[in-house]
């Protein structure tokens, strides 16, 4: 059989021996085979009993085998191989040794190794289910080198956990292997937590869930964060949330409250030590994501009480402030859940995210609010509306802050009004202190709710009516409102009054109230008189308007006509015309023409003209009759009115008297013939009268041509209205023309244009228009008459015009003229007279033109079309035709026109431009007046701009003034005057530049002197307009060769360059700035040259973004008045473009410290982005610099937007402000960049003395390495502000040098400062010159240049050594290159070292230095500083014996001791020097070396010395300290000795094992305990023999057992030797038995203990003092363990007793400190106290008592001292019922102790012997479980 089948065989079958054996005698033939026979093995196997079989990453070092025979030789494996294939006798002689050299050495690889123990794992849990013997395979593989399995190994860990750890039963344990590998990590989590309940959440979260959550997490945070680093930034949110918050919002969106609550209350409880989350920001994130999964509406209190278990932000540290106020929004909708399922209407959590999304449905559910508010019964009390109105206020800002407060005030009134709350209503509609409602809103709400009272009224007496008007009166006043309450009153008390009764419900219906009008006036006869009540009932009803009362009236009006009431129809239509309601035109025009007696004309009158203005066409020619008619009563009325005259009653000269009293004037208007009116007379008179009526008549009309058939008897027989008019009035009217007293009477005119006129005016009108209405043509002389009425002044020369036109009517044209001069007579006005004349020569011209014109229009037009023409001048065709027509009458009357005309304007000329002047004095030639006033007129233009220059000068020639004069004062006042522009300058004097130029030099004078100190500097268009008129004067003084006038001082500047260029140019540059507001272009420049006291500040003063490159360039062009030498002070060009820069830079920085803010990185961007924005905007400006100024100007950029000292460091670490600072990077290396193109680009490097490339190539890793986070935001802050205060140097080592100290620092990681470090000296040796070489070659040179001032000012005895922690914490782990992490580990080390041993230094430095070597080296030194603890990190992975030597390297372990000398080397020292500072106290001169720390020895001789002078009981806890220092260092020494050689053999087949295979069949344990036969003892026990001793003689023995009691828990082993502890007692027993046996039974020495107990029982036999309360020596008795002897040994009796009386004393003093506390129901556990001598006494003294009791087999005892304890009656202290209540007190102290156990406080109860208790505490629980299997089962208890 093949040796491998043979192998898989024996593996069958379980035989490991000979397996084993089989493997170690045949290893090269069975390794290729080595997988499958191992995977033969049975799975029931357990994986121990052939753990050395297993394979590891490596074969093993060694393998035993015989040696080599002579025929096992190469020629062999040639033999061997040249036989045929599978030929018997090659498998024959194949040996261990031809194999090996057939074959070789082989091993399978680390990924075969790792995919056999995984398949095997799992076909061990398919096929048997032992998941132990899994983990045990996995765990052997990962032992032996195979570490890809850790992965593997945890998962089977973490299954078997819930296969076999979990008591419940609760967990399905079927789950197999490859099940559990398929899930993914969070369902594995989440399977750990399926079906956990409240009470055992915790715990399986303690122990499963998070400790797998945290490994797992891990892997996926660096899968996520390579994630993003590859550039893919979109990451399912769900995979960046641990398994614990996924799984709480799964639970949570199941509505599990109260685990999630659990949970999330014990996260946050102990945040940073129980793992739950990673920080308070997870936490609250996660928390109120859970809340608003939760769907139910009726566990707001567990939400709160989840958001209240929450870490608030003063007690933490959450960075990102919107969690906080997400916190304060999520209990806002908590309480707004709370209040809408209190109002009935529940919605969930995540309702209220989304509410602002539907506006709408927010609304609906406050109105259903309100709604349900009201219908419930029975009505609600003001008190808790008042209470609604705060749950509203507190829905509005908790969860509704998009409702208007407004909004919810209307509302909530709107509800109160329909709860008819009025009263409240009134309150909250005035507002309250959070909202008001607008008067109009207010309103509003009160009117609709009256409304929908008042229309569910079913009657007009039911209780809404009443509803309604109470809920009117909440606004009495406002007219809205009270309209709405008028129609309640019209409808309830006006209406029924009239016989109209409407329900609301009717009226409702009804759209127009007018119909509620017609109904009320048709209702019942008569109702219409009820006038004034019914318009009242049309205002109630809302027809308030004119309008709508105007048709009110109208219908009352009909209604009156058609009942026969036409007094107040006619009374009502009055009132209509005179308001315009056009449509009663038709009543009206009825009730003017009809029967109605004492109707006044005028009324009539009023309405006949209403009616023709809104008739309709049909009707016009008929009223418009009647209305003539009535025109011409009233005119006679109205005279009649005038004069008090009646026309009946006057005569006719040479006739009887006509009394015509039957008839008024009316009838008179109306008779038709005459024959009505001859009736009065006889046949003599008739004829008579027509004759005298014919006289009358043609005294004012003409005779009636004879050719057209009719006369005047003719007319006056067929007309009778001419008959009486001619016969009555017309002699009447004659007559009033006549009197003179009627020509002075004024009343209102018929004419138009003429506001007054008088009584005989008003007669001829009335006359004229008789005679126009009848046809007849009226006489000159009345025309005349009329004309002179309307010409007398004032007139204007509209009414000339219509007078003139009433003189063309006349045929006599000389009447005419008579007229025209009597006006000129008595005018005096200079326009009306003007007027006259014309009217006038326009009166003679049509007169005298030969034009006839055939009617009355061709006359019109001809009048109209010359009165057009009056301004026309007349040809000479129309002159020589006027002249041949017209007679000398005419052509003198023309002259003497034209010369009173010339006159007059001449006057009105000079008091149009002269106001007030005296005309006689001028036209006299008063040549002194005429100048004064001239000269007067031209200084008034400073005030007052007009252009009279031409006039003046006109006067001026005209009077003989001087002209050039005249010219010069007004230029000057027109210069001077703010109010001419200089357009308007330009326009006035274009005409008479000449004349100014050709007086070139007084004008130049002129300006100089009297001008140009009067102009405002600021007025820069003036002042460019007086430099163009100097130029152009200076140029044509230079043209005529004329000299220069000398005016100004400093005119030899300006002369130097040319005064006309020199003009020219400050005119050029005064206009390029005139934009400029508030600039003194005098303080720039004067008329003789620059103004250089105020140059510069005048320029700087306005340099802003608009007008820096104008006044740039203003100063570039005005320095060239300076061409031989620049004086001193005379800013640049460049100096302006600088000035503009700083101070953007300065006001940037200004705003940036007032601004800034740690808690606002928002502020920081912005400013950020503002920065770069001006660097944008200047950099035009920069580039125009000198390369040298531009690098200064752009240094500045570094340094603006710094955060303040001391803020920097308070910046979290979060991305935000990781973002600001790459932001800020990103924008310094653009900085740099463009710096090194400045430096470079015209002048060398050498020049500028400045690298920028040194810092850019420092800039760029730097920011890398902060996108990396392998930089922190706060280190990264830290190192730039340090770098510019300190950077920006002009040597590039040096500016590397300051750049990396600053990393350092700041807290910087090895790794990341040489990665700056390295790159920045590439760069420098790249492109520096060779000559340039830095001396930090190395990084060990840089940290050295970087220690050596930090450790000079730790000399001079400097306090700050925070730079010198971050120093070297930057090196305390291994990252970046470790060999060069190692040069300068050493470096810093010796440099350190070297320090340290300076004997010069203070101690306390020396001591400071050593204690920093120390912890750095991860030594543990007793009272190290908290500073150092907190801010030093150990050097991880640092060995100091690789600094020992630095000159040779150590090869082997010869040179162990010295190492460990060099090691202990500073320690010693250290300790030293400690102790020398502690011996100041006892003695100041004491020094201790390290010497005498070198061994124990020297170290007991020195103590020994230092007892020696210890002579005060302060000395003796100096020396205590002292010990405990040298303690320490004995300690290491001790360890390091002791240190063995490690050796690997995990990979190593033992050879210890028997041969004979058989043996291999019975498995036996493989773990052996070990004991130690001999005890440890304290190296310096000399020592602490020497100090008991003194204490003891200081009689402070219970310091002696503190001290012991202490010595417990170290490991420096017992304190005493047995010799040691043997003195000690017998000087203790003379003094004190107890104290005796409290030590000794300390001490772990039996035979002492005995010794001492032996002596304490005599002297207790003998009688002792009160030592009932004596707890130490119970709990030392217990604690020792020699319980058990004093209980068996009958020479311990009275001890036994005592402790025994002990235990029964402190029982009752525990029982009765429970009586008063039971008497307030708390219970015996949680009433006690954990500092009392009763609470240590019950917990654990008692219960140790017990169990000692029951192992020494005094169970009888023991039982009835619990019956005791437990208070038992007497009659049921049996032995059965002793053992029961023992049985139930040990099981019960015992489950105590499982799960509730004991935690000693820190008080001083316990003292001195707290560790000893703390071990009796521990060991209770063995004891008890120990005594519980000593009592004997009794089967009938169960």
């Amino acid at each position: 059989m093949p040796m491998n089948e043979a192998a898989i065989a024996l593996a069958e079958t379980g035989k490991i021996g000979a397996l084993n054996l089989l493997f170690k005698r045949h290893p090269y033939s069975l390794v290729r085979f080595m997988l499958d026979i191992l995977a033969a093995i049975p799975e029931t196997i357990p994986v121990q009993t052939f753990a050395q079989l297993l394979p590891g990453k490596s074969p093993p070092a060694s393998t035993a085998m015989r040696e080599e025979d002579w025929v096992e030789c190469d020629k062999m494996v040639s033999f061997i191989n040249k036989l045929p294939e599978n030929h018997d006798i090659g498998s024959q002689i194949r040996t261990e040794p031809v194999v090996k050299r057939l074959l070789g050495s082989f091993w399978p690889s680390t990924d075969d190794l790792a995919v056999w123990y995984k398949n095997r794992a799992r076909d061990i849990d398919s096929y048997s289910g032992l998941l132990d013997n899994c983990l045990c395979l996995i765990d052997f593989a990962c032992q032996k080198g195979v570490y890809g399995l850790k992965q593997f190994h945890e998962d089977i860990s973490y299954l078997h956990q819930l296969v076999y750890a979990d008591n419940d039963g609760e967990i399905s344990t079927s789950m197999s292997l490859v099940a559990w590998e398929q899930l993914s990590d969070y369902e594995k989590f989440r399977t750990m937590l399926q079906r956990c309940k409240e009470e055992n959440v915790v715990e399986s979260l303690r122990n499963k869930a998070i400790p797998f959550m945290h490994k797992r997490s891990h892997s996926v945070t660096l899968a996520t964060q390579q994630h993003t680093a590859d550039g893919h930034s979109e990451v399912d949110h769900t995979k960046g949330e641990s398994f614990l918050v996924r799984w709480l919002k799964e639970i949570s969106l199941a509505n599990k409250f109260d685990l999630c609550l659990m949970v999330i209350e014990e996260g946050c409880r102990e945040l940073r030590s129980c793992g739950f989350f990673k920080n308070e920001v997870e936490v609250v994130d996660c928390a109120l994501q859970c809340v608003y999964l939760f769907t139910v509406t009726d566990r707001w209190s567990t939400m709160s009480a989840i958001l209240s278990k929450l870490p608030h932000k003063q007690d933490s540290e959450i960075c990102i402030g919107i969690l906080d106020q997400r916190c304060k929004v999520a209990e806002g909708h908590i309480e707004a859940g709370r209040l809408l399922a209190f109002y009935q209407v529940p919605k969930p959590m995540n309702f209220f995210l989304e509410a602002h999304l539907d506006e709408k449905g927010v609304k609906q559910i406050i109105r259903l609010i309100l709604s349900k508010f009201i219908r419930r019964q029975p009505g609600r009390s003001d008190n808790e509306w008042a209470n609604m109105w705060r749950d509203m206020l507190c829905l509005q800002e908790k969860a509704f802050p998009f409702l208007d407060l407004e909004y919810l005030l209307t509302e909530f009134c709107r509800g109160l009004l329909k709860a008819g709350k009025f009263s409240l209503a009134r309150s909250y509609l005035r507002g309250t202190s959070s909202a008001s409602l607008a008067t109009e809103k207010a309103e509003n709400l009160v009117i609709q709710a009256a409304r929908e009272y008042f229309f569910s009224a079913s009657s007009l007496s039911c209780s809404e009516i009443w509803k309604a008007k109470g809920c009117l009166n909440l606004f009495p006043s406002s007219r809205n409102v009270k309209a709405e309450a008028d129609i309640i009153d019209a409808l309830t008390v006006k209406l029924p009054y009239l016989g109209v009764t409407l329900l609301p419900v009717q009226f409702r219906q009804i759209k127009d109230p007018m119909e509620i009008i017609k109904m009320a006036v048709t209702s019942q006869a008569g109702a219409y008189l009820h006038v004034d009540e019914l318009i009242e009932v049309a205002k109630l009803l809302g027809l308030s308007s004119l309008d709508e009362i105007s048709a009110v009236e109208e219908i009352i009006a009909r209604e009156a006509a058609v009942s026969g009431d036409l007094q107040l129809a006619f009374d009502l239509c009055l009132v209509l015309a005179k308001k315009g309601h056009g449509l009663v035109w038709d009543l009206c025009a009825a009730l003017a023409r009809g029967p109605l007696e004492n109707m006044e004309i005028s009324s009539r009158k009023q309405l006949l003209g209403f009616a023709l203005s809104h008739c309709d066409e049909e009707s016009i020619s008929e009223l418009l009759l009647a209305w003539k008619d009535l025109d011409m009563q009233g005119q006679c009325e109205t005279l009649m009115t005038l004069t008090g005259t009646n026309a009946p009653n006057f005569s006719i000269q040479g006739s009887s008297v006509i009394s015509l009293p039957g008839y008024s004037i009316q009838d008179i208007v109306d008779l038709k013939n005459s024959s009505e009116l001859a009736d009065g007379f006889n046949g003599a008179d008739q004829e008579n009268h027509f004759s005298s009526i014919k006289n009358t008549l043609s005294l004012v009309a003409k005779n009636l041509p004879v050719e057209n058939g009719t006369n005047w008897d003719l007319i006056l027989q067929e007309n009778g209205k001419i008959l009486s008019f001619a016969a009555i009035q017309l002699p009447w009217l004659l007559e009033l023309t006549r009197k003179e007293d009627y020509s002075k009477k004024f009343t209102s005119g018929l004419i138009p244009g003429k506001q007054y006129v008088s009584v005989r005016t008003q007669t001829v009108i009335t006359i004229l228009s008789w005679l126009a209405r009848n046809g007849f043509a009226p006489r000159d002389d009345l025309i005349a008459s009329l004309a002179k009425s309307i010409l007398e002044p004032p007139a204007t020369e509209e009414e000339d015009v219509i007078g003139c036109s009433f003189l063309l009517n006349l045929v006599d044209a000389f009447s005419g003229v008579q007229v025209i001069e009597e006006q000129l007579r008595t005018r005096e006005n200079y326009l009306e007279t003007c007027s006259i004349m014309n009217v006038g020569m326009t009166y003679s011209i049509l007169h005298n033109t030969g034009v006839d014109c055939e009617g009355p229009t061709q006359r019109r037009e001809l009048l109209l079309g010359k009165f057009r023409e009056k301004n026309k001048p007349l040809n000479a065709d129309d002159i020589n035709r006027i002249d041949a027509v017209q007679s000398s009458f005419w052509r003198e009357w023309k002259l003497k026109l034209e010369e009173k005309k010339r006159v007059t304007e001449h006057s009105r000329f000079l008091e149009q431009i002269i106001p007030g002047v005296e005309t006689t004095r001028f036209l006299s030639g008063d040549a002194s007046y005429i100048e004064s006033v001239i000269f007067s007129l031209i200084e008034s233009l400073t005030l007052e701009k007009k252009h009279i220059l031409k006039d003046i000068l006109r006067m001026a020639d005209t009077y003989g003034l001087n002209r050039a004069e005249v010219i010069l004062r007004y230029i000057t006042s027109i210069l001077i005057s703010e109010i001419w522009t200089n357009d308007d300058i330009m326009a006035e004097i274009s005409e008479i530049k000449g004349e100014i130029l050709d007086n070139a030099a007084e004008t130049i004078k002129t300006v100089s002197l009297i001008v140009y100190p009067a102009v405002d500097g600021c007025n820069k268009h003036r002042l460019a307009y007086i430099y163009n008129l100097l130029s152009d004067c200076y140029k044509k003084l230079e043209e005529s060769k004329e000299p220069l006038p000398m005016i100004l001082s400093d005119q030899p500047h300006a002369l130097s360059l040319g005064l006309v260029h020199y003009y020219k140019v400050i005119e050029q540059e005064c206009k390029r700035i005139s934009f400029v507001k508030d600039l003194n272009f005098k303080n720039i420049t004067g008329l003789g040259g620059l103004n250089l006291q105020c140059f510069s500040s005048e320029v700087y003063a306005h340099t802003n973004e608009f007008s820096l490159e104008a006044l740039s360039e203003m100063v570039k062009t005005l320095v060239i008045v300076y061409r031989d030498s620049v004086p001193e002070g005379l800013i640049s060009w460049q100096d302006v473009r600088k000035h503009y820069i700083l101070h953007l830079l300065t006001k940037l920085n200004d705003r940036f410290r007032t601004e800034f803010s740690t808690k606002n990185p928002e502020i920081f961007l912005n400013i950020s982005s503002e920065l770069e924005h001006i660097y944008d905007l200047c950099r035009k400006h920069i580039i125009l610099l000198e390369p040298s100024e531009a690098l200064d100007i752009m240094k500045q950029y570094f340094i603006v937007i710094l955060p303040p000292d001391g803020a920097y460091e308070n910046l979290p670490d979060n991305s935000t402000w990781q973002d600001c600072l790459i932001f800020l990077l990103n924008f310094w290396i653009r900085l740099t960049e463009e710096m090194q193109e400045f430096a470079s680009a015209e002048i060398s490097v050498e020049k500028i003395k400045f690298h920028p490339g040194c810092l850019m190539s420092c800039l760029k890793v730097f920011m890398r390495l902060v996108m990396e986070d392998s930089v922190s935001p706060s280190q990264s802050w830290s190192t730039i502000v340090d770098y510019v205060k300190n950077g920006l140097i002009s040597d590039p080592s040096r500016d590397i040098f300051t750049f990396c100290r600053a990393m350092i620092f700041s807290g910087c990681g090895f790794a990341s400062i040489s990665e700056v470090f390295v790159e920045a000296l590439q760069h420098h040796a790249n492109t520096v010159t060779a000559s340039a070489e830095t001396e930090f070659q190395h990084l060990s040179h840089l940290y050295l240049k970087v220690l050596e001032p930090i450790l000079q000012d730790l000399a001079n005895g400097s306090r700050e050594h925070q730079k010198l922690y971050q120093l070297i914490s930057s090196l305390s782990n291994l990252e970046g290159d470790f060999n060069e992490l190692k040069k300068v580990r050493c470096a810093v080390w010796e440099r350190l070292a070297r320090f340290s041993e300076d004997l010069l230094l203070a101690s306390n430095v020396r001591v400071h230095v050593l204690e920093l070597l120390q912890f750095i080296a991860g030594k543990s030194v007793k009272g190290l500083s908290s500073e150092l603890q907190l801010n030093v990190h150990p050097w991880v992975g640092w060995d100091e014996s690789l600094c020992a030597n630095n000159k040779s390297q150590i090869t082997s372990n010869d040179g162990l001791p010295e190492q460990i000398d060099t090691s202990s080397r500073f320690t010693s020292t250290l300790v030293a020097l400690r102790s020398s500072q502690l011996m100041t106290a006892i003695s100041p001169g004491f020094e201790i070396t390290p010497d005498d720390l070198s061994s124990v020895d020297t170290a007991v001789s020195c103590f020994l010395k230092l007892c020696a002078v210890a002579n005060a009981d302060p000395h003796l806890d100096v020396l205590v300290v002292i010990l405990e220092e040298w303690e320490g260092l004995f300690m290491i020494k001790k360890e390091e000795e002791a240190s063995p050689e490690l050796s690997n053999a995990e990979n190593s087949w033992s050879d210890d094992w028997d041969e004979g295979w058989e043996s291999f069949q019975e498995i036996e344990a493989l773990e052996r305990e070990k004991k130690g036969d001999s005890l440890l003892i304290h190296p310096l026990h000399e020592s602490w023999t020497e100090i008991f001793k003194l204490l003891i003689k200081a009689s402070r023995v219970k310091d002696v057992l503190k001290l012991i009691d202490q010595s417990i828990l170290k490991p420096g082993g017992v304190l005493l030797d047995e010799g040691d502890a043997r003195n000690l007692n017998d000087i203790i027993l003379g003094m004190d038995c107890f104290m005796a046996s409290k030590m000794m039974l300390l001490l772990p020495y039996e035979g002492l203990q005995v010794e001492s107990l032996t002596a304490l029982e005599n002297k207790m036999k003998q009688g002792t003092s009160d030592i009932a309360n004596d707890h130490e020596f119970l709990t030392l008795i217990l604690s020792s363990g020699i319980l058990s002897t004093v209980i068996n040994k009958s020479s311990f009796g009275t001890i036994f007793s005592y402790v025994c009386y002990l235990v029964g004393n402190f029982s009752h003093r525990f029982q009765e400190a429970q009586l008063p506390k039971l008497r307030k129901e708390g219970s015996n556990e949680h009433g006690n106290t954990k500092g009392d001598i009763s609470f240590l006494f019950a917990r654990i003294l008692f219960p140790t008592f017990i169990s000692e009791l029951v192992k020494a087999d005094q169970l009888i005892l023991a039982g009835f001292m619990i019956t005791k304890f437990m208070h038992t009656n007497a009659s049921f202290r049996l032995i059965n019922i002793a053992e029961a209540s023992l049985r139930r007190y040990l099981e019960g102290q015992f489950q105590v102790q499982e799960h509730n156990k004991v935690a000693l406080d820190e008080t001083s109860c316990y003292e001195p012997l707290k560790n000893t208790v703390s071990s009796l505490r521990d060991k209770l629980g063995n004891s008890l479980q120990s005594a519980l299997s000593l009592l004997p089962k009794n089967e009938s208890n169960r």
